[in-house]
């Protein structure tokens, strides 16, 4: 498989005429040749020695491709009939999602922490090259600055665990934690494993680097920021609770609390955002919260609903951006309060920003409102009190994405508006690629009966 990979990136990286389109297709060939990992027994394969293969990082490898497919796609006409540099575009995509399914089947610590690190590199030049707006390059520092402080205790963390197993191999590793039970870390160590996993997904408090990167980095960057890269620290933290049994239940409690509180905070911020990419970005923040509250909960329910939250908030996010980017390009404004009466000029467009609203929410018949019942119920079971934090969160989660829908759809029509809005076929590809996934993994849910963390 790997093999596979490094011949066809070799192959599509040769320059010539339809380099872009050997990309886009090489990225959604791959995506389909990876569904055989979701098939994989429930412990896993093992490729070369430090590539591990599961039912959690099969799932992953492949909502990477398909997203990075869908990236060159949506960057057709801004990055290639623009000509804005798109042999370098396309080829930092292809190094990015390299990095990514890299960091996914690793199962080495140290190749973990570094494919972990090394994706900034790629995220950044995505983001500072063609970025619209001159404050991209306070986003991109924003960035870096965060997750940069944020690894250097993890990767301490990481050695010292090293030193203590004699080994480097996660696999080994957690057999040994599951027969021995020899170490149990303190407060001061799960923090320094954890917080560069926590920046990353981004938990509230930690997370005003995301908003400013959305906003600044082009549809490709936020693509593959809201649908990929915010699942590397959701990754991580699964992974190491699995291997090393990071039961420190006070400050489990803790994170839970602010997880949860924040996404309640953020979705008061969504109701009074005008931006609407800022809105996307900090809807986005309350559903990683809910999935962290879910994991950190310990319950099976938690973590099956924490992994399918990661895959349906991939797809779903990654449409609204590219819903968001299309009224961009055609308006050249990111504000609600210019946008106002498009089911006139558009129906086929209301009718996707209806589905793609009404997933961001959790309403049927999309897999969200399955990873979302999960969630709920297992945040419920830790503990009765959070019952109020849930209902305010589901009430506030209907209430800010039916302003966005509001907003856009209805309304009267702004005079510069009346200009013909006529959308391409591939725009309505790319909307449809987004939910086909969403609304059909719903057949085949029981996937995650498969996932064996404990």
């Amino acid at each position: 498989m790997m093999g596979l990979i490094f011949g066809g990136l070799m192959l599509v990286l040769l320059k010539n005429m339809l380099y872009w389109e050997l990309r886009f297709w090489f990225l959604m060939l791959m995506s389909f040749f990876s569904l055989k990992f979701l098939n994989l027994e429930v412990w896993g394969n093992t490729f070369m020695n430090y590539l591990y293969c599961d039912n959690i990082s099969g799932i992953l490898v492949n909502l990477t491709f398909w997203i990075s497919g869908l990236m060159l796609l949506a960057s057709n006409y801004s990055i290639k009939i623009m000509n804005n540099k798109s042999f370098n575009f396309s080829f930092m995509v292809l190094v990015l999602c390299l990095l990514v399914i890299l960091f996914f089947l690793s199962s080495n610590l140290m190749y973990f922490y570094i494919f972990f690190e090394i994706s900034l590199i790629p995220t950044l030049m995505l983001i500072i090259g063609w970025g619209y707006q001159p404050e991209r390059l306070q986003a991109g520092m924003y960035m870096m600055l965060y997750t940069i402080t944020a690894s250097l205790p993890l990767l301490i963390s990481l050695l010292m665990l090293g030193y203590l197993y004699k080994s480097f191999n996660m696999i080994l590793v957690g057999y040994l934690n599951c027969v021995l039970m020899l170490y149990n870390v303190n407060f001061f160590w799960f923090l320094g494993l954890m917080m560069a996993f926590l920046v990353k997904l981004p938990m509230f408090s930690v997370h005003l680097w995301l908003p400013k990167a959305h906003v600044e980095a082009p549809i490709a960057g936020s693509m593959i920021l809201a649908g990929v890269l915010l699942k590397l620290g959701g990754y991580g933290i699964l992974r190491l609770l699995m291997i090393f049994f990071l039961n420190d239940v006070f400050i489990s409690k803790i994170l839970m609390i602010i997880s949860l509180w924040g996404g309640v905070i953020t979705a008061v911020i969504c109701v009074g955002q005008s931006d609407i990419k800022s809105l996307i970005a900090y809807s986005s923040v309350g559903h990683m919260g809910m999935m962290l509250a879910g994991v950190l909960s310990k319950f099976m329910w938690g973590w099956e609903g924490g992994v399918l939250m990661m895959v349906s908030h991939g797809f779903c996010s990654s449409g609204l951006f590219c819903l968001a980017n299309l009224i961009y390009e055609k308006f050249k404004s990111r504000s609600l309060y210019l946008y106002g009466g498009m089911l006139n000029m558009n129906s086929i467009m209301c009718l996707w920003w209806f589905l793609f609203c009404i997933g961001n929410m959790g309403a049927p018949p999309s897999i969200n409102l399955v990873s979302e019942i999960m969630l709920f119920c297992s945040v419920y079971m830790y503990s009765s009190m959070f019952i109020i934090i849930i209902i305010i969160m589901v009430f506030l989660g209907g209430l800010y994405n039916l302003i966005m829908f509001i907003s856009t759809q209805h309304g009267s029509m702004m005079n510069y508006m009346n200009s013909s809005s006529i959308n391409s076929s591939s725009e309505y590809l790319l909307l449809f690629l987004h939910f086909y996934p969403m609304l059909f993994f719903i057949l085949n849910i029981g996937y995650l009966n498969k996932i064996y963390l404990f």
